[in-house]
């Protein structure tokens, strides 16, 4: 299988310095609600953030192996971007407290 420890290693890495995009497409959630018309800001930039990483992982494995993932390899990348969907709500969270506190 193509993701071996040393890419699920990188793509750990790459996945958890992912979160603090949130502070950039919060700044620009209006902009964003007027574009794409969505109702709830925080769901819509948990959806752009999750495809956002599985897009940049499969992007990775094409990059390093020539190849794009197939089915097997593209349940392991979504895999392994749920496992942070935890943290990636705490994170929009935070943000969203702090939006509110100013």
């Amino acid at each position: 299988m193509v993701l071996g420890p040393e890419i699920k290693k990188e793509l750990e890495n790459a996945i958890k310095n992912w979160c603090p995009n949130v502070t950039i497409l919060k700044k620009g959630e209006t902009r964003l609600q007027k574009v794409w018309k969505f109702k709830s800001g925080s769901d819509f930039i948990y959806g752009y953030l999750v495809g956002q990483m599985e897009g940049y992982i499969a992007g990775l494995i094409v990059g390093r192996h020539g190849k794009i993932p197939d089915s097997d390899e593209s349940k392991e990348i979504r895999k392994m971007v749920e496992v942070r969907a935890k943290e990636i709500r705490q994170v929009m969270s935070s943000h969203e407290k702090k939006d509110k506190a100013n």
